[in-house]
């Protein structure tokens, strides 16, 4: 998870900690072409491919880390 919340922290500043609760569209608000990029260092980082159709369905930082791990 911290690896994740660091790959975040490339893009957004957010005004309190990044957690599991977290939601990526209304608390990080990043752009779609943020979320490109972060797909491709997620990518980079953990050998999991992401698309649009995963970020719709992990709202959170929390559900996008277990799409990750599992």
């Amino acid at each position: 998870m911290e690896k994740l919340i660091n790959l975040f922290l490339n893009y957004v500043e957010p005004d309190e900690d990044i957690t599991a609760d977290t939601s990526i569209k209304e608390d990080l608000g990043m752009s779609s072409f943020d979320l490109v990029c972060l797909a491709e260092e997620i990518f980079a980082e953990f050998g999991v491919r992401l698309n649009a159709e995963n970020f719709r369905n992990c709202r959170t930082v929390g559900k996008l880390a277990a799409y990750i791990a599992g």
